[in-house]
């Protein structure tokens, strides 16, 4: 039974006891039917008011009658009501968080906020990308909402917690729960509820890797190898973005790959790649650049002209990439 069918259960036996006692008052003790009823409400309540009347014994196996069904059926009716208001709030808080998911468009759909998942959003938040975390675990789901997440309290391996958090305008799904294998399923709803969306999966062991990009995932993440940074980037910059992991002695580092179109108002537009001095000032490498008809990228010489609204593909670290894509882009 619903919390509201049984606030109505509750409602419908107290007042069936409220009216039948007092007919018993007013038929054994011959007391008027107000001072019946006054019996009955103060014996329910357990206010302990003295008796109207002296009460026969009959009178008495009455009130207690009324003592153990009256009170059981008020504090029945009355935790009825408040499990009631409580799912109604929750009810209320869907409804306003759906709404605000409904306004979203190429957002971020982040399945699990675990210690993974919290790395991630939060990298991705600081990006300025919207984000909709599904999170089946009540506590893990008030932690996002702490956070400030939108959050879909669900399961992410069932369609509808993705319809919820809005895979239809979606731009990328990521599942990174705790299992391996709820996150193949994840996969594989993501892929069948929109066949072009990315997704990008996380694997707890490297061997479950080959799995979920059979599954359908385009790229798939290790964290003990790479890490929530990784997610994020993948994530937030889907254009060209990729990532080299290269291992050297003091541990992994990220190279990024971002391409940027060269602007007409760039101190570097019309310069070779020589007088430009783009690897002196911010570090980063030319990588690319787009070939006269922009169908094709070739490799630079340092000879080679940073046409303006032209692409060009630089390689680095985040931040060197970042200064070189402020210097090109004008």
């Amino acid at each position: 039974m619903t919390p509201v069918g049984r606030v109505r259960a509750g409602v419908a036996l107290l007042a069936l006891l409220i009216a039948t006692s007092t007919v018993a008052y007013v038929v054994l003790e011959g007391v008027s039917p107000f001072d019946a009823f006054y019996m009955v409400m103060i014996t329910i309540s357990t206010v302990g008011f003295r008796e109207v009347v002296p009460l026969s014994p009959a009178g008495r196996m009455v009130t207690v009658g009324i003592m153990v069904l009256g009170v059981g059926l008020a504090f029945y009716t009355a935790g009825a009501g408040i499990e009631y208001l409580l799912e109604a709030g929750t009810q209320r808080w869907r409804r306003r968080v759906l709404r605000q998911i409904a306004s979203l468009s190429d957002h971020v759909i982040l399945c699990g906020y675990g210690r993974v998942g919290r790395g991630t959003f939060e990298l991705l938040r600081r990006r300025g990308v919207d984000v909709v975390v599904v999170e089946v675990d009540p506590d893990g789901a008030a932690r996002a909402q702490e956070d400030g997440a939108l959050v879909v309290v669900g399961d992410a391996t069932h369609d509808q917690a993705l319809l919820d958090a809005g895979i239809e305008r979606a731009a990328t799904v990521i599942a990174c729960v705790t299992s391996d294998s709820d996150n193949l399923v994840i996969v594989l709803s993501a892929k069948a509820l929109r066949p072009d969306i990315r997704v990008i999966s996380r694997a707890s062991e490297l061997e479950w890797e080959a799995k979920l990009r059979r599954a359908g995932a385009d790229q798939v993440v290790a964290p003990p190898v790479v890490g929530s940074e990784r997610l994020a980037a993948l994530a937030s910059r889907p254009s060209l973005t990729g990532i080299v992991d290269v291992s050297l002695a003091q541990g992994t580092v990220e190279f990024f790959i971002q391409e940027v179109r060269v602007a007409g108002a760039s101190p570097v537009a019309g310069k070779t790649v020589r007088e430009s001095g783009i690897r002196e000032q911010t570090g980063a490498s030319i990588l690319a650049m787009e070939a006269p008809g922009g169908m094709d990228l070739e490799p630079p010489t340092p000879d080679s002209v940073l046409v303006p609204d032209r692409m060009v593909v630089l390689g680095g670290t985040r931040s060197q990439v970042d200064a070189a894509c402020d210097l090109i882009g004008g």
